[in-house]
């Protein structure tokens, strides 16, 4: 006598379909991460030849806001925008481009925080700017001032005929010093100037402005998403 067997064939049928739809859509998942890695692999070297070139762009030292090599002007940071950048590095035409010193954006032209990033190490220089009125025939600027602007306003019979650096006669005149004058210093030694006159040099007679450079260490970022 034959048994049946139909109702255990039709129990099985709903396991093959699952079987069925599960194997789809691994397929489909495993198609879909593959081109991912695809694109992902497509677009990596144009984003990462893209940011390396923007970032040597930017700390060169004819970059546009570059003092010199790996060493960026603060003043010019702070003007630096997405302007700026597409004009300095046309390569970034295209791309979404993000630039940050340390922990802030200094320039961006759209969302790039997904895309790849190359950093490097820079130094950012500011220039500080003292003043100094003296009231004796001495006075001594730190070493790194680079330069000084002097004003000679005599009064009271007081003039100013002769103004020493270093020693080194750098401004005279018989009948006195007058106006203002560029004096450039050397910034790796200490600057002693003296002033030769008369009588004593009175507050405000002489005016000395003169810069130092500052500088910070921090980290450029470049990150550009295609």
């Amino acid at each position: 006598m034959t048994r049946r067997r139909w109702p255990r064939a039709q129990t099985t049928l709903p396991a093959v379909a699952v079987a069925l739809v599960l194997l789809t859509l691994v397929t489909a998942l495993g198609l879909g991460l593959a081109d991912s890695a695809i694109t992902s692999a497509e677009r990596s070297p144009d984003e990462r030849r893209v940011a390396a070139a923007t970032a040597a762009r930017l700390v060169a030292a004819d970059g546009p806001v570059a003092e010199r090599a790996n060493v960026l002007n603060g003043s010019r940071v702070d003007d630096f925008d997405a302007a700026t950048l597409r004009g300095a590095v046309p390569a970034t035409a295209g791309y979404a481009v993000d630039v940050d010193l340390g922990d802030d954006t200094v320039a961006t032209t759209g969302d790039a925080e997904s895309g790849t990033t190359i950093r490097r190490l820079v130094l950012v220089e500011w220039t500080d700017t003292r003043s100094i009125s003296p009231e004796s025939r001495r006075i001594t600027l730190p070493r790194r001032a680079t330069s000084a602007t002097v004003r000679f306003s005599p009064g009271n019979g007081t003039a100013v005929r002769t103004m020493r650096v270093n020693e080194q006669v750098r401004l005279h005149n018989d009948s006195g010093l007058r106006g203002l004058y560029e004096v450039d210093l050397t910034s790796y030694r200490t600057t002693r100037i003296e002033f030769q006159t008369a009588g004593r040099v009175r507050n405000g007679t002489v005016h000395v402005a003169y810069e130092t450079p500052q500088t910070t260490k921090t980290t450029l970022s470049v990150t550009v998403d295609a």
